[in-house]
């Protein structure tokens, strides 16, 4: 993932990434997304925690969530809104439409309703407004 829609994260999400950081936070969500998992009391190297975070955000996670089962957010919003971001800005750039679909693995049809959809913040200027 490259960079995550900040406004799209679920706060447990924004409290992990306080605690171990962006890159580790994105490689738990990676792996791990979605489940329940136990951090152990003691952190060390040989644990898969350990390998996939590197061994200090790892202890960090340790101290911070130490014998605690947590869900592990997915960060789905997030992933979904820089999907569509992307697809956006592609789209601008002049890439078909069909191009898309296939890229991002969607129907035509879909593409086609999120370049409709309303960005968030996105106003139009009201037709009537006398201001």
């Amino acid at each position: 993932m490259s960079d995550w829609d900040t406004d799209y994260l679920p706060a447990s999400l924004k409290d992990l990434i306080d605690v171990v950081g962006l890159e580790p936070a994105r490689k738990l969500v990676g792996v791990y997304g979605g489940t329940r998992l136990t951090v152990p009391a003691k952190m060390h190297e040989a644990h898969p925690l350990a390998e996939l975070l590197g061994i200090e955000a790892a202890r960090t996670l340790s101290r911070h969530y130490a014998l605690e089962r947590f869900d592990v957010p997915t960060a789905s919003a997030a992933t979904k809104a820089m999907r569509n971001r992307r697809m956006r800005q592609e789209h601008e750039a002049g890439v078909s439409v069909r191009r898309l679909a296939l890229r991002y693995q969607l129907t035509e049809r879909r593409v086609w309703e999120i370049l409709a959809e309303d960005l968030p913040g996105d106003q139009q200027a009201d037709l009537f407004n006398e201001s």
